[in-house]
């Protein structure tokens, strides 16, 4: 056995000491080493390198340590260092994670556009319209950024259920405007993926006609308490779902809608 074999099992035998101590006594056990010449049997004039250690911690008086606290103190600081800080940023990391996936800061703004045929609906918010197939079709809404970094405003998807279809009762172009530094609706231009940056709002419109583009019988009522927009931040993407104010609620009145007829989808 080679003395550095015997030192690592030596030092392996005294694990559980604190590291600073287990150091001092292992520079002990080398300094003694080097008293022998290079071929000595060390396990024949030492003895074992279990029975080695065991005199050593019985000579100082050491008794074996367990538990936690021990396993931490027998490691070197500076690899304790390294370790917590690896498990900081490791865990910064997946808070920074978590953090981007619920970041959410698009809200309704501060004002809608409703279509200039609408009354206010009866006993509750929001407006109502009247289906007229064909009539002109005008519907805006704000939306506004209150968090504290910007996000890119995709889209706006149809994310509507068949019991709860308005904005499938229409054909229209959605529109924006440009930023305006005061506010306002300004100019419409058609719609476009856009960063929306802290405090800005932006207008979305809808603006085309009426349409039959499900069915709807005599009487029927169907109301859009939001609208859902479609963003990104870093490298997220998700999508909103934005209360309104002031709902939209359509009503059929004679004739209704005839249903769409079905197209099976092509192969």
């Amino acid at each position: 056995m080679t003395a550095e074999d015997y030192v690592r099992e030596v030092e392996f035998a005294l694990r559980d000491l604190p590291w600073q101590q287990r150091r001092e006594l292992v520079a002990e056990l080398q300094a003694h080493l080097a008293e022998f010449p290079p071929d000595a049997d060390l396990v024949e004039r030492l003895g074992s390198p279990e029975q080695y250690a065991a005199d050593m911690r019985a000579a100082a008086g050491l008794e074996r340590r367990r538990g936690s606290i021990a396993f931490l103190r027998a490691r070197r600081p500076r690899n304790l260092i390294l370790v917590v800080l690896l498990l900081t940023a490791i865990g910064l990391s997946i808070g920074a994670v978590v953090w981007i996936d619920s970041y959410q800061p698009i809200v309704y703004g501060s004002g809608g556009q409703l279509p200039l045929d609408s009354t206010p609906s009866r006993g509750q918010a929001g407006v109502t319209v009247v289906f007229r197939k064909g009539r002109p079709f005008l519907y805006g809404t704000t939306i506004e950024n209150r968090g504290r970094f910007a996000v890119r405003i995709l889209g706006v998807p149809n994310l509507g259920v068949p019991t709860n279809h308005v904005f499938d009762f229409y054909n229209a172009r959605l529109l924006m405007n440009k930023p305006r530094p005061y506010g306002g609706e300004g100019p419409l231009e058609p719609f476009r993926p856009f960063d929306l940056h802290p405090g800005e709002t932006r207008w979305l419109v809808w603006k085309g006609v009426y349409a039959c583009t499900d069915g709807a019988e005599p009487g029927f009522t169907t109301t859009k308490g939001s609208i859902f927009v479609r963003y990104s931040f870093l490298w997220r993407t998700a999508t909103a779902e934005i209360r309104l104010e002031e709902p939209l609620e359509i009503t059929f009145s004679k004739g209704g809608c005839p249903p769409v007829p079905y197209s099976p989808p092509k192969p």
